[in-house]
């Protein structure tokens, strides 16, 4: 990154592919100075799976963007949004012997876990390294002990990895557009630092992602990225459940959605029933929206205890004091279920309920921007700074 130089980010997504153009000052704060966003091709899932169309729409908008701003590009950041991120938690530890701890004891700690995660995954590449936790003489302290005298030091840190062929496929497009890739930031990484910031009062920060067809959860400990996990099922799930159980054809059903507010319905007090233009082709019945309620309560229970309740991976987790982050995707769901899911926590949880908008996609730009101008306190890559070769191997490897 050099400054006062236009500055690419490309974020890859099913529906559409964002392109940011910055340029930082001498402090690496950012200017923005271009923000496009076309329909995408040739992406499932966050992956490539046909590179020459893909290859085709970035090349075209980025050609539109070099004779715009006059300026070719040699590099861009990619923000990746697939959901085959694997997560692997490791802790190691130094013997001081009453010794200072240097910088030469954290690049040895990270490197020597970094070698054996690799050789044990190698048929992933290592994307995001980051300082979790950290202990001397058994008592925890909040920032690198750079300088201060122990006997034993304990570091845990958390590694975020990719399949290799995935990625080979990504920097095959890049590279097809002439342009190489300088790094590649995951997108749940990018939207923690987003709800970190907006949530200063808790050390845990837990975020939920409903999509349609899509679930995940990713949770950061004092402003670490310490897990992230995907799930194949989404809102859409409670639709289907639905019109299965009510036998009602699926568009029926997202009419329903939209119309009724599933949130404010008292049972106790309510009795109607469905009106005659929800059944549109299929046979009319007598169907109450208690029914309905019975059927979608129970649903929303189900994706809750799977992402989260008795998720047996945060046993730990669940007991301590932390802000909650739901962004649901579907509109309908978000505007007539979202006090649903938001009853199922205890009222000690700080809990929010969003949905995905247009903006969202900005900020998150946004966001990559100033990690790449400023980098992030606990990822452990910008701290690496001893030697030259050691940031030259954490770097090589994230892309080979």
């Amino acid at each position: 990154m050099k400054i006062h130089k236009p500055y690419l980010f490309i974020e890859i997504q099913d529906k559409q592919f964002n392109f940011l153009v910055v340029e930082y000052n001498e402090e690496f704060e950012y200017k923005v100075l271009d923000f496009s966003t076309i329909n995408s091709e040739g992406i499932k899932d966050g992956k490539i799976i046909d590179a020459a169309l893909s290859t085709s729409i970035i090349q075209k908008n980025l050609n539109q963007i070099e004779n715009k701003i006059n300026y070719n590009f040699k590099f861009a950041s990619i923000i990746n949004s697939q959901s085959n991120l694997s997560c692997i938690n490791v802790s190691s530890f130094k013997k001081l012997g009453g010794a200072q701890v240097t910088s030469e004891d954290i690049s040895f700690i990270i490197n020597n876990i970094k070698k054996a995660v690799t050789d044990n995954e190698n048929n992933k590449s290592l994307i995001h390294i980051f300082n979790s936790n950290y202990m001397l003489d058994k008592e925890v302290v909040n920032n690198l002990p750079i300088g201060l005298y122990g006997n034993f030091y304990n570091q845990h840190i958390s590694f975020f990895l990719l399949e290799k062929s995935d990625l080979k496929n990504l920097k095959m497009v890049i590279n097809n557009c002439g342009i190489k890739i300088d790094r590649i930031i995951m997108k749940p990484f990018l939207l923690g630092i987003k709800k970190i910031k907006e949530s200063k009062s808790s050390d845990i920060i837990i975020l939920i992602n409903i999509n349609k067809n899509t679930s995940s959860l990713s949770i950061f400990d004092k402003s670490a990225f310490i897990y992230f996990e995907s799930f194949s099922f989404g809102s859409d799930i409670i639709m289907r459940d639905v019109s299965k159980l009510c036998s009602l054809n699926l568009s029926n059903v997202k009419k329903i959605f939209e119309d009724f507010s599933f949130d404010s319905i008292n049972k106790d007090q309510f009795s109607g029933y469905l009106d005659k233009k929800y059944f549109d082709k299929d046979t009319f019945r007598k169907i109450s929206i208690i029914h309905l309620i019975d059927i979608i309560s129970p649903r929303i229970d189900e994706i809750m205890d799977l992402i989260y309740f008795k998720n047996v991976n945060l046993n730990r987790i669940i007991k301590k004091n932390k802000s909650i982050f739901f962004e649901i995707e579907e509109d309908s769901v978000y505007k007539n279920l979202k006090e649903s899911f938001k009853n199922k926590f205890s009222y000690r949880d700080l809990v929010k309920i969003s949905n995905k908008t247009q903006n969202d996609q900005q900020q998150i730009m946004f966001t990559a921007a100033e990690l790449i101008g400023k980098g992030w306190e606990k990822e452990a890559i910008p701290i690496i700074q001893t030697k030259k070769s050691t940031i030259s191997r954490i770097f090589f490897s994230l892309f080979n």
